[in-house]
């Protein structure tokens, strides 16, 4: 997948937090599907809730979530990827086993 960093640190900065969340995630499942996992993306963002939790099933493994929205705030004024990146690293925690690709050079340069 190939992603832009001007363009990812214009829209950090222009979005609110839940869409930025949502560009994210779908940032996300498309870098999986073009590695040709089987995917699916499963979260809940409640405005009453100062978290979000959530579910990457991958190849039939469950990853989940959980990140405050004050750390996701902090995140996207931080850096245009360290959303991406915190993500990532959750399902490097859990044990998923990450490819090459622009994209993920870009999330944790």
């Amino acid at each position: 997948m190939n992603t832009s960093g001007m363009l990812r640190g214009y829209l950090a900065k222009v979005m609110d937090q839940e869409s930025f969340f949502f560009h994210v995630i779908n940032c996300m499942e498309k870098q999986l599907v073009d590695w040709g996992v089987n995917t699916m993306l499963l979260f809940n963002w409640e405005k009453q809730s100062e978290d979000v939790f959530g579910f990457f099933i991958i190849d039939g493994f469950s990853y989940s979530f959980v990140l405050n929205k004050q750390t996701l705030r902090q995140l996207q004024a931080q850096s245009p990827y360290a959303v991406d990146r915190e993500l990532w690293e959750s399902l490097i925690q859990d044990g998923f086993i990450l490819k090459e690709s622009s994209y993920i050079h870009k999330a944790f340069m």
